[in-house]
């Protein structure tokens, strides 16, 4: 049978497996209820996790102390466990079919269990991944309810009927045998010490006790409070916005030009973008993720220029408890790091040790519930990634807009949505290529593409397959660069030596 056939008469896996802990890897498949703990297996040249079924008492256990899963986990690595084996990867799948990671939160998490997975559903469209994830995880037994007074909840019961389906695995080292004490030492020091109020990140957890015991875990959203006044607005604004729009445009005011738009990898569609003014931004999608303000100047650039506005009725630099008063009272805090909440923005603030005490280092906002790094891997900056992006937005897109300005590029359309970016060519202009990457000359031959060897070559034209999209360098003299197309479609009618299905690697 050909693999075209065994693909198609292949029935997909409808299992979903979401991760809840790291180290060791452990979740749950939701269609099955069933815990698993992932396994370190060679494969090949390479190494992925097998994942095999725990008991509920096992994946507690786990997620309480890992270690002590170490003799189980040795019998699977070993090959003794292979009847509760759950995925093993190879067959060119190192994850199962449908995978759902941990993000990255913006404080240390101080407690690991299932309790995340909610939090994240919090505010989130009914139809959404996460309240998808977060239903299936109690199995029903908890939608959330939104008060009069804006406090949004979910309430887990930890007995009784409609009890939630792994009451341990809630919070781990938490269940219905817990007393206050226990709840003291897993969750630390209580909002109140009159209540049984915790914090988690910007969010509260009430536990509810009956004769000492706890019976039921609550969790909640309080209200959204207005944001700060001063030039902070416009970068909370920001996010969500279209790159290139209105707000965009508000912000590049304050951050300064542009200078650099960094790739993370081919194969991944966030954008780091720098500005000369001490701001750099996530984006991806056309969107904006993230802000990030630097107060003091570091490696990555230089020290934002506007700090007098920044922050209204603050004398720079502040110390961390004027931060506070023109900020309100930080929702969490971690360290040198304090998270302040806005609605459905959180304000990160990261301090320092200054000659007057503690100072601010940066300041990053970003939505409620985005994952986002400040040390993103710099793969490649150039506008390549900026044509990349244009692919299949529309033609009145503000990202659009903003490359159909550029002197020396061409826009190609299909169905009212760009399906190539073009530069070089007759009459072009010199400084798009050195554009195009940086380091790239202003005449460029083939072999000065910084991206390796091509997926497909020719005598005069090279093809490089990203996951957005082709780059086709064509040389007329079949070395120094004529034209480069970016385009959704590989070009057809080109003569290259091998050709890999689009997409192909």
């Amino acid at each position: 049978m050909s693999k075209r056939t065994a693909d198609k008469d292949r029935k997909p896996d409808l299992r979903r497996f979401v991760a809840i802990a790291e180290r060791p890897s452990l979740g749950v498949e939701v269609s099955t209820g069933r815990a698993w703990v992932g396994v370190d297996q060679q494969v090949g040249h390479g190494s992925g996790d097998a994942l095999f079924a725990l008991t509920d008492e096992q994946y507690a256990t786990g997620l309480a102390n890992g270690w002590e899963l170490r003799e189980f986990m040795s019998a699977c690595w070993n090959g003794q466990r292979n009847d509760v084996l759950m995925f093993h990867p190879g067959g060119g799948s190192w994850r199962p079919e449908s995978w759902h990671p941990l993000r990255s939160r913006p404080l240390t998490p101080t407690i690991t269990g299932e309790i995340w997975r909610h939090i994240d559903a919090l505010g989130e469209a009914s139809d959404s991944d996460p309240v998808e994830i977060s239903q299936a995880l109690a199995a029903g037994t908890a939608p959330p309810t939104i008060d009069s007074d804006g406090v949004e909840r979910m309430t887990f019961s930890l007995v009784g009927e409609g009890a939630y389906p792994r009451p341990a695995a809630l919070i781990a080292g938490l269940d219905a045998r817990s007393d206050r004490d226990r709840a003291r030492e897993v969750l630390d020091a209580a909002l109140d010490p009159s209540s049984d109020v915790f914090a988690l990140e910007a969010d509260r957890v009430r536990l509810v006790f009956v004769d000492d015991r706890l019976t039921e875990i609550v969790l909640e959203r309080p209200a959204p409070v207005p944001p700060p006044a001063g030039q902070i607005r416009a970068f909370l604004d920001v996010l969500g916005a279209p790159e290139f729009g209105e707000e965009y445009a508000a912000v590049a005011c304050l951050a300064g030009a542009a200078i650099e738009r960094w790739a993370v990898s081919s194969g991944f569609p966030r954008r780091l973008v720098v500005f000369d003014g001490g701001v750099d931004m996530q984006v991806e999608g056309g969107r904006v993720l993230s802000a990030r303000i630097r107060l003091r100047g570091d490696a990555d650039g230089g020290t934002y220029r506007h700090t007098e506005t920044l922050l209204s009725g603050v004398a720079w630099p502040p110390t961390r408890d004027d931060m506070h008063r023109a900020l309100g009272a930080p929702a969490a805090s971690s360290g040198a790091t304090d998270l302040h909440r806005y609605g459905t923005r959180d304000l990160l603030v990261e301090y320092g040790l200054g000659p007057a005490g503690e100072t601010p280092l940066s300041m990053t906002a970003v939505p409620v519930g985005v994952s986002i790094s400040h040390g993103m891997h710099r793969w490649r900056s150039g506008e390549f990634a900026l044509f990349l992006d244009a692919l299949g937005r529309p033609e009145d897109d503000p990202l659009v807009a903003y490359v159909r300005g550029l002197s020396g590029v061409r826009l190609g359309s299909r169905r009212g949505r760009i399906a190539s970016v073009e530069i070089g060519g007759r009459g072009y202009q010199s400084e798009r290529f050195p554009a195009f990457v940086t380091g790239m000359p202003a005449d460029p031959t083939r072999s000065d593409i910084p991206f390796g060897k091509p997926h497909d070559s020719g005598d005069h034209d090279d093809l490089r397959y990203f996951d957005q999209g082709c780059i086709h360098v064509h040389s007329a003299d079949g070395t120094a660069i004529t034209t480069i197309t970016v385009s959704s479609e590989p070009p057809e009618n080109v003569d290259i030596h091998r050709f890999t299905p689009f997409g192909g690697r």
